[in-house]
């Protein structure tokens, strides 16, 4: 069953590789904006659960300030330890400008 959520707008978000924190619906999100796509992850890294938000994006990985797990912000796989478990991945829908992330995906 889906759930879709409006987080905000495209106008919101820069294309400069910075990760947004999201309040959606009581879930803690942080969005990636690179070109015309938006991607959505769960905010908290899965190695000791600490703000993915405060980390870097380059390319199209996230790196956990903390401790230094990456995560693919496409499909919130674990590429470097010390993180073992994916990160929640939100679809993604754009309606005009507005970014929707369905928070209860199939």
């Amino acid at each position: 069953m889906s759930r879709w959520v409006k987080v905000t707008t495209l106008d919101a978000l820069q294309e400069d590789d910075v990760p947004y924190p999201f309040d959606a619906d009581g879930e803690p999100v942080v969005l990636i904006r690179k070109g015309h796509e938006v991607y959505a992850l769960r905010d908290v890294c899965t190695h000791m659960e600490y703000p993915l938000h405060d980390g870097t994006v380059e390319g199209f990985v996230i790196e956990c300030a903390y401790h230094g797990a990456r995560f693919d912000v496409r499909t919130g796989e674990v590429l470097a330890l010390p993180a073992f478990v994916p990160v929640q991945a939100y679809p993604v829908r754009l309606e005009g400008r507005e970014v929707w992330i369905d928070l209860e995906p199939e």
